[in-house]
């Protein structure tokens, strides 16, 4: 047991040494010492570790170390989505905690919305429970509709022409592509969807808005409530301030996770 516990010690100090690293390299020994309250001795051993492992390089004449390509692969597959649902997470829980009916947050996936994250499980006012990881409509939805009127017209364009070839893209009647320009620039202005959903299908409505970070939409932010307990004024006025600064405080998160280089977030962004 006592060399379990030395060995998750040491891994989360080596750990440790290697994120001081890469926030300010090159770096001697001392200077991450300095950053860790750590020993030199033992600050050189983590960072020649790292050396043999392949993860920090080191320039023989001046004695210092800076992270190896090997660091960046460490965040593939860790997706500007995964860094959402990570720092929207907590702000969702209180959020839903205090508004009670049901938070999500969702990301573009292919011509749909992915949800990340939800409040629907310790929700006592969900309709229907939906989960992480269920997919939503562009058109159909509160979340879908604040994404497509705020993103890049390039990028909405391009959704709008796959929207058009699919039959259920939740458009009633024919694709009216001028009528749905007319409607997310409207969203646009508003600076917030609404959606109703049909009453053969929920009786439910949902207000959502977009996460912004470093100029571009990453999510949407909704709630889902019943217009039979919320009349759609009285939402507004409860819920609407209260997401949009949600949303800012998750579009900051994100962009101060993307300004300490702590990750893949940054690179994407400057895309």
């Amino acid at each position: 047991m006592t060399t379990s516990v030395k060995t998750v010690r040491a891994a989360t100090r080596l750990l440790h040494v290697l994120a001081a690293l890469n926030r300010s390299h090159p770096a001697g020994s001392a200077q991450i010492a300095r950053a860790l309250g750590l020993s030199r001795a033992t600050t050189y051993r983590f960072l020649e570790s790292l050396r043999v492992t392949g993860y920090a390089v080191k320039n023989e004449a001046t004695g210092h170390y800076s992270p190896s390509h090997l660091v960046r692969d460490l965040s593939c597959g860790f997706e500007d989505e995964d860094w959402i649902a990570e720092v929207a997470r907590p702000l969702l829980r209180e959020l839903g905690s205090e508004l009670v009916w049901p938070i999500a947050i969702a990301t573009l996936s292919g011509p749909g919305m992915l949800l990340r994250e939800s409040t629907d499980a310790v929700s006592p006012l969900a309709l229907h429970r939906f989960a992480a990881g269920r997919r939503i409509g562009l058109l159909d939805t509160a979340s879908g509709r604040a994404y497509l009127a705020c993103c890049g017209t390039t990028q909405r364009e391009a959704l709008l022409d796959v929207l058009a070839t699919m039959p259920d893209a939740g458009t009633t009647g024919a694709f009216d592509r001028q009528s749905i320009r007319r409607e997310l620039a409207a969203i646009r202005q508003r600076g917030h969807a609404v959606y109703r959903r049909p009453q053969r299908l929920s009786p439910q409505c949902a207000i959502a808005v977009p996460v912004m970070a470093n100029g571009r939409v990453l999510a949407s932010l909704s709630i889902r409530y019943s217009d039979a307990a919320v009349r759609p004024a009285l939402a507004l006025q409860r819920f609407l301030s209260r997401l949009r600064g949600a949303a800012t405080q998750i579009g900051r998160g994100f962009e101060k996770a993307a300004a300490s280089g702590a990750g893949r977030p940054g690179q994407r962004l400057g895309k």
